[in-house]
């Protein structure tokens, strides 16, 4: 199937989701206790890292998009100078952590759908296709726990955050490949299943599991895991 148009996020979608991820992992990196530099550098990762393996490990086609415009490292910059100025009243903006949970749950989908979009556009085989779109959607909160030295949180058991982002990869390419669905639909019906599967597992505590046969190993880690969900809730 000859890919069509590209299909691109709403600007201001983009540019939110960007500044809210940018903003709770500078907080994060606050709370830890690190320097400028590490919260800079922790706030670019978390709202910027997929984008960045995806254009450059992935698909090669000229420098990032994050490099050939300014408004994200603008964004990134004011969420930064933000924590750093006004830390503590930042902290406690009402509502902060259900505004990042419904920015998480709304980017999952779109931007697993926007590496897809862009892989099929490279001419990359199918099942590249769907490695794209899941680093696109968790590449950032992966490279973010290996900096922070924590598990990354894909590994552990949780609400479908990366289970669901496969999935809407997989429905993406079953909309768009096999169906002869438009790539402008599949995209807007990929999103609002993941989103609201999303929400779903978030409201009632559907969560994956690690296997039964092998408790003996992990149940001693569970505590150091229960501790990660908390930390990761706050951010």
């Amino acid at each position: 199937m000859t890919p069509e148009t590209p299909f691109l996020l709403p600007s201001i979608f983009d540019y939110t989701a960007t500044f809210v991820w940018a903003l709770s992992s500078a907080l994060l990196a606050a709370r830890r206790g690190y320097a400028i530099l590490g919260i800079a550098t922790l706030a670019l990762v978390c709202s910027t890292g997929g984008g960045l393996l995806r254009d450059s490990v992935f698909i090669q086609n000229g420098p990032p998009a994050l490099l050939r415009s300014p408004d994200y490292l603008w964004l990134i910059a004011v969420a930064v100078c933000m924590v750093m100025v006004a830390g503590r009243r930042v902290d406690r903006i009402p509502h902060l952590s259900s505004g990042v949970m419904l920015i998480d749950a709304i980017g999952l989908g779109a931007y697993a759908v926007v590496g897809m979009d862009r892989a099929l556009a490279a001419g990359i085989s199918l099942p590249g296709v769907v490695l794209v779109g899941m680093v696109n959607a968790v590449g950032g909160g992966v490279i973010r726990d290996v900096l922070i030295n924590h598990e990354p949180a894909m590994f552990k058991p949780g609400t479908l955050e990366e289970s669901l982002a496969l999935i809407g990869c997989i429905l993406f390419l079953v909309l768009t490949q096999f169906l002869s669905v438009t790539q402008l639909t599949a995209a807007w019906v990929t999103i609002g299943v993941v989103f609201f599967v999303r929400l779903g597992a978030i409201r009632f505590q559907i969560e994956s599991r690690p296997l039964k046969d092998f408790e003996s190993y992990w149940s001693s880690a569970s505590s150091d895991w229960r501790e990660t969900k908390r930390e990761k809730v706050k951010k």
